[in-house]
């Protein structure tokens, strides 16, 4: 395994961006659907897992090395274009939403892009060591920051629905479109403690290179240290709720923490046991994971634009009424047959061994 890849990371990222369409589509509910505000619901794990798996490969791919000033300069020159690249196609992406006069600034790929410029320059220059001692500060100043700090015409410490210091800041210096109308979900304030997400999955990839050639203690402590972090995370969120639209410090815990577990039940799955069986699907669509969110967003609004007064998504639905298929039915139906369009697509790109990279 020493010269070897760890299959379970590209099956990590390959299921979590499959879910992330799934959770993506329209006509989801339950568990499936983001959670009104405080709780989380599955569809919630999905964007730090990816956020995590970010984290994963910067580690292994900045792995600790004495680097000339010149290298450095290098690396940070090529981590400042990829996020630039980023952070664009995030504005590409969310236009597809919304008309041009609504610019929404911030988004998925946005926040994506800035969580990975912060951790790169962070794995680059920090032992292992001082990045828990980051996370940590990151987690500890935005509850205090919360906790303390009141906005204008709202105590300190308040975390109700739209009406809490991080969604005022967003509804005061956050120019454009709002997600939300007065505030949003990937906003200002709530882009810093997704970098501890981002962090954690550094520390998760520095496991991994140090215990690669031991994989069952590998599987040993990615398990552990999910379990003491998910432990950690349901604690705090006695006092701290776990909610993503503000991307509270007890809710970067708790999903940082089954990242964890996840991650090392893919790679005792896989790299250790040797299985196969399931893995193809979500390793091509990992390979060009950018590709499949850019093309999934696209087709979604594709298939609501009106032709001859109805869109396919309509006359699906008119057809799932009339067929008798109740919510759960139509709902899966509907995503089945959307993951299968998608996944189309990068098929071809990866039967061809074309790989697009930013």
């Amino acid at each position: 395994m020493q010269n070897q890849r760890l299959l379970a990371l590209d099956l990590f990222r390959g299921l979590t961006i499959i879910l992330m369409i799934m959770v993506n589509s329209p006509n989801t509910y339950g568990e499936f659907s983001h959670a009104y505000w405080d709780g989380v619901t599955f569809a919630d794990f999905i964007f730090p897992f990816f956020l995590i798996i970010v984290g994963v490969a910067i580690a292994i791919g900045f792995k600790p090395a004495e680097r000339s000033s010149a290298e450095l300069s290098a690396l940070r020159l090529k981590v400042l274009r990829r996020t630039l690249i980023m952070f664009v196609l995030g504005l590409v992406v969310n236009l597809m939403y919304l008309k041009f006069s609504d610019v929404r600034l911030l988004g998925v790929l946005q926040r994506i892009a800035l969580v990975y410029m912060a951790c790169c320059f962070l794995a680059l220059h920090c032992s292992s060591k001082r990045l828990v001692q980051v996370m940590a500060g990151i987690l500890l100043s935005y509850w205090a920051l919360i906790l303390l700090v009141p906005a204008p015409g709202l105590p300190a410490g308040q975390l109700e629905r739209g009406a809490n210091l991080i969604n005022w800041f967003d509804s005061a210096w956050l120019p454009g479109m709002l997600w939300r109308g007065s505030w949003d979900p990937e906003g200002i304030l709530s882009t810093w403690p997704a970098i501890a997400s981002g962090l954690y999955g550094v520390l998760m990839g520095r496991l991994v290179l140090r215990f690669k050639q031991d994989l069952p203690q590998l599987v040993m402590s990615l398990f552990v240290l999910g379990f003491a972090s998910f432990l950690l995370g349901s604690l705090w969120s006695l006092s701290f709720p776990l909610i993503k639209q503000i991307w509270s410090s007890s809710f970067v815990l708790v999903t940082s923490g089954m990242a964890s577990m996840v991650l090392g039940l893919l790679i005792w799955y896989t790299d250790v046991r040797g299985y196969q069986y399931g893995i193809r699907i979500p390793l091509i669509f990992g390979a060009n994971a950018i590709v499949a969110y850019v093309l999934h967003v696209a087709l979604e609004k594709l298939l609501e634009v009106p032709l001859g007064g109805s869109s396919v998504h309509d006359a699906y639905l008119q057809f799932a009424q009339q067929a008798g298929l109740d919510q759960f039915f139509s709902a899966a139906l509907w995503v089945v047959a959307f993951l299968l369009l998608c996944y189309l697509p990068v098929w071809w790109l990866y039967q061809r061994k074309i790989f697009v990279k930013i």
